[in-house]
C-alpha cells in the first residue's frame, strides 16, 4: 500500500522497503522518527510535530515512523535506546537529530521547511545547498572514510549530528547542547509523594518502557529544612511553599537513571514544569500524563545539567565507605582479579593493604558472631594468613558491594547469583573469599579497626 493511506495521521507508517522508497520520493520535507520495537515511537516529541503540520501542511511538511529492523537503510540505528529524527528531502539525508530535543527539533524543522519554500518559489532557478564531505581518520584502525551529503547548515552542531550518526563509535567530543554524541550518563527523578502513593508501579514501567535503567533507588521523607534546601532556587515563587508542603507530604522516590544521554533524555519527556501547560501544549509529557486531580504541583522532577544531575544525586545518594576483605590463602592470581572487578564495577579503593589478623582483631572483627556455632572456626581461618584488607568508596557502596560478593553459602550464589564473586571462587561457607560491612556503622568500625582514623579526604582518594 502507499503512504498515501496515512495522508490524514500525523505520522504515516513505513514498514518494509518498497513503502521507505516511496515515502522518500514523495514532495516535501520527511521527518522521520525512527524507532526499537521494545519502546514503540517517541510520544514525547509529536505536540511539536502536530503543531509544525498544521502551520505548514502537507505539501512542504510530512512525518513517518519507521522501527529500525524493518529498513535496510536504518540498519545501522537497531539496537539504539536513544530516539533518533532523520531529516529527508528528494531521496536524500539532510539532516539529524538525536535525542528528546524539543528546540532543536523544531529549529531544524523550520530550517529545512524554509528549504523547501525556496524550490517551490525558485523551481528551476534553485541552487542546492553546498554538500559538505567528512573526512573520518582512524589511527586505531588505519582507515579513512568519507560521507558526502548535503547539509542546510555546515556548523559544528551539524557536523557532530552527522558524524555520531554515520560513525557511532567515533571518539569525538562537542560542546554543543546538541549533545548528539551520545554519552552513557545518570541523572536524578524525583516521584513526589501523591503519585507514589497512586501510581508508583505505572511510572516505574515507563521509565524502564522508555529505556532508563534504574541504577539506585531510594524512598526518603524530607524534612521541611531539607526540601527547602533542595529547592532554594525557587523560594520567593508564588509555589514554592505548595511545592514544599507536597515534597514533605509523605516519602518520595528518589531514582539514580541512566542511559545515552540520560539528562536531555529525561527533561524531554517530562515537559513543562506548570502542569495545566503541560496538559494543553504537551499532552504526551510525563508531567501531563501523571498529574494528579486537585494538585497543581507537578508529580516529576528531574536534573537540568549534568553538572546539577550530579550535585544531586550527591544529595540523595551520597558516597559510601565500606570495608572489603579478600580472605586467607587467596594467590596473586584471585587478589587481581578480584581487584579489577572492584574498579570495573565503579569503585574508588582510596585504602589497601596485606595484613594477618591477630586473634583478638578477629575476634572483635566478628563480635556480632559471638556465641554461634562456627565462630570460633571463623576465627581460626581469618587469623591464620595475610588477608587483604580495602576501603572502598562509592555511591551505595555498602549494598552493591555486598551484591557483587553474592550469599554467603556458595552453592546458594551457584543458584541464585552466577556471576557473584563467591560463585566463581569461594571452596565453602567458611572459605567463601570475602567480607563485606553489613552497614553503615559496621563499616566504620571495620574501618577503623583495619586503618585506625582516616581522614575524609584520604577516603575519597581513588587508586591509581
Amino acid at each position: 500500500y502507499s503512504y498515501y493511506t496515512f495522508i490524514y495521521k500525523l505520522q504515516i507508517e513505513v514498514s518494509n522497503e518498497e513503502q521507505w522508497k516511496e515515502a522518500l520520493l514523495a514532495p516535501g520535507l520527511l521527518v522521520v522518527d525512527v524507532y526499537q520495537r521494545w519502546c514503540g515511537p517517541c510520544k514525547a516529541v509529536q505536540n511539536i510535530f502536530r503543531k509544525c503540520k498544521t502551520e505548514y501542511g502537507d505539501d512542504l511538511l510530512r512525518f513517518a515512523v519507521a522501527e529500525a529492523d524493518d529498513i535496510l537503510e536504518l540498519s545501522s540505528l537497531k539496537g539504539k535506546c536513544l530516539p533518533v529524527c532523520l531529516f529527508y528531502s528528494g531521496g536524500k539525508l539532510l539532516s539529524i537529530v538525536r535525542g528528546v530535543n524539543g528546540p532543536l527539533l523544531q529549529k531544524t524543522i523550520l530550517e529545512l521547511v524554509d528549504v523547501e519554500k525556496k524550490k517551490q518559489q525558485l523551481g528551476s532557478k534553485y541552487v542546492p545547498e553546498v554538500r559538505c564531505l567528512f573526512w573520518v581518520i582512524s589511527l586505531r584502525s588505519n582507515y579513512v572514510q568519507e560521507v558526502d551529503m548535503g547539509l542546510s547548515d555546515c556548523s559544528i552542531e551539524m557536523d557532530s549530528r552527522q558524524l555520531a550518526f554515520f560513525f557511532p563509535t567515533l571518539n569525538v567530543t562537542s560542546d554543543t547542547q546538541a549533545g548528539s554524541i551520545s554519552e552513557i550518563q545518570k541523572t536524578l527523578a524525583l516521584i513526589r509523594p501523591s503519585l507514589l502513593r497512586k501510581r508508583k508501579d505505572e511510572i516505574l514501567k515507563t521509565i524502564h518502557d522508555f529505556g532508563f535503567q534504574i541504577a539506585m533507588q531510594r524512598e526518603i521523607t524530607l524534612t521541611d529544612e531539607q526540601a527547602k534546601e533542595f529547592y532554594k532556587d525557587h523560594d520567593g515563587t508564588d509555589y514554592f511553599p505548595g511545592l514544599i508542603n507536597q515534597m514533605t507530604s509523605g516519602p518520595l522516590l528518589a531514582l539514580a537513571l541512566t542511559r545515552e544521554d540520560a539528562v536531555l533524555h529525561w527533561r524531554g519527556l517530562l515537559g513543562p514544569k506548570v502542569v495545566d501547560e503541560a496538559k494543553e501544549k504537551s499532552p504526551e509529557s510525563l508531567r501531563a500524563q501523571f498529574a494528579i486531580d486537585n494538585v497543581a504541583i507537578n508529580q516529576l522532577h528531574g536534573s537540568s545539567t549534568p553538572e546539577e544531575a550530579q550535585r544531586d544525586l550527591n544529595k540523595f545518594f551520597p558516597t559510601e565507605h565500606t570495608l572489603a576483605v579478600i580472605k586467607p590463602d587467596y594467590t596473586q592470581e584471585l587478589r587481581d582479579s578480584i581487584i579489577n572487578r572492584i574498579k570495573e564495577a565503579g569503585f574508588s579503593i582510596s585504602q589497601v593493604t596485606e595484613k594477618k589478623l591477630t586473634r583478638d582483631m578477629a575476634e572483635e572483627f566478628y563480635k556480632d558472631h559471638v556465641g554461634k556455632y562456627f565462630y570460633n572456626h571463623l576465627v581460626d581461618y581469618m587469623s591464620r594468613g595475610p588477608s587483604v584488607m580495602m576501603i572502598l568508596s562509592k555511591e551505595n557502596a555498602i549494598t552493591e558491594w555486598r551484591e557483587m560478593m553474592g550469599p554467603t553459602d556458595p552453592e546458594q550464589a551457584k543458584q541464585g547469583s552466577p556471576n557473584c564473586l563467591r560463585a566463581q571462587f569461594a571452596k565453602s561457607i567458611l572459605e567463601n573469599v570475602v567480607h563485606g560491612s553489613s552497614n553503615v556503622q559496621h563499616a566504620m568500625d571495620n574501618i577503623m579497626l583495619i586503618f585506625g582514623d582516616i581522614p575524609k579526604q584520604t577516603l575519597l582518594k581513588k587508586e591509581k
